[in-house]
């Protein structure tokens, strides 16, 4: 994979967070600490974006096909886990954190109950400590409903595995990553999250009409907790959605290792993240380094890494690896769709 490091890419880049400070710098601004201190931030990110382009170390993603939900899921899993190089698992708390954001009839919105049963079964194979599931969801205030509705209350009851609701788990307060949230210098994050051991994104494979397409990235708005920033989480749409989603990731990777299994058995495809159209694409996805993993699934949904704003700008940053990918596991030839691409928000 290759990147067009660009002009405009520079302007994004220097623009990402919601205090962004662009090229034209003024007179004021060019002698003020906190706008210096900011540009240097953004040079930084620079430097190692293209250090990771030209000479980083390949992330690898590993990919299977899998036609349905009906069966044959943990061993899929289980294969897929170990292509990847996942990190151990032994004697660690994991949180598993799924798509929730709300469970409308008729369309594939939520991470699929069967899948996340599959994940849980493979990571107590592995030997964790602990697993816990947990989500914040940015619509419903409650997210019980939500857990019932899609079908996953019943795989965790089967399996006696808690459900945490993010959007109340205790939120204290970490220190923010530098240069993503503007002059914030923390985030208050939910108590399952700050004692977790290893963190799995575990996201349904969506367009989605903010962000291009939402897989292990975006899933992570929902470790932001709605009792001390609102619903819908609208401080991160008024920060910027690209700052916020790499943003997100790097304080969730701050406290854990953060790793992905994407479910893109039934994806969707126009409108998402809620109303988009189902896409049998029969594809699993798993990788220790999120970025890469998106980047390679964006890529199996007809998306050039130009077309995600969050994978282009984390490609110039060095935040994970966008560029130099192996991919192991299913043939990309075989797994590749070209989805509808989703009406943009203005």
């Amino acid at each position: 994979m290759s990147l067009r490091f660009d002009r405009r890419t520079f302007l994004r880049l220097l623009g990402a967070s919601g205090a962004g400070l662009f090229l034209g710098l003024g007179a004021k601004q060019a002698t003020d600490p906190e706008g210096m201190a900011s540009l240097r931030v953004r040079l930084g990110w620079l430097l190692r974006g293209q250090w990771l382009q030209h000479t980083g170390r390949p992330s690898r993603v590993a990919l299977a096909e899998c036609a349905s939900y009906d069966s044959g899921l943990l061993d899929c899993l289980r294969e897929l886990w170990s292509q990847a190089a996942m990190p151990e698992v032994r004697g660690r708390r994991v949180l598993v954190k799924p798509n929730l954001i709300d469970a409308i009839e008729g369309y594939p919105i939520t991470t699929a109950p069967a899948v996340l049963g599959a994940v849980v079964d493979l990571l107590r194979e592995l030997g964790a400590a602990e697993v816990v599931v947990g989500d914040g969801p940015g619509f419903r205030r409650d997210a019980r409903p939500v857990v019932s509705e899609c079908g996953l209350a019943q795989v965790l009851g089967a399996r006696n595995v808690p459900f945490v609701d993010l959007n109340y788990d205790e939120p204290r307060p970490v220190p923010a990553p530098a240069g993503w949230f503007g002059p914030t210098r923390e985030l208050w994050l939910p108590r399952h999250l700050r004692e977790a051991d290893l963190i799995v994104s575990l996201p349904k494979l969506k367009t989605h009409h903010w962000a291009g397409v939402s897989l292990s990235l975006k899933n992570l708005y929902g470790l932001l907790p709605g009792a001390r920033y609102g619903w819908p989480k609208n401080v991160l749409h008024v920060n910027g959605v690209t700052s916020s989603i790499l943003g997100m990731y790097q304080a969730a990777r701050s406290l854990a290792p953060v790793v992905s299994v994407v479910d893109g058995i039934t994806g969707m495809e126009g409108d998402g993240p809620l109303f988009g159209s189902p896409m049998a694409h029969g594809l699993l996805a798993a990788g220790s380094e999120p970025v890469a993993v998106d980047a390679v699934c964006a890529g199996l949904m007809g998306f050039s890494l130009h077309e995600v704003d969050h994978l282009e700008v984390a490609a110039a940053a060095g935040v994970g690896q966008a560029t130099r990918i192996e991919v192991v596991g299913a043939s990309i030839d075989r797994l590749r769709r070209n989805y509808k691409r989703p009406p943009r928000a203005e």
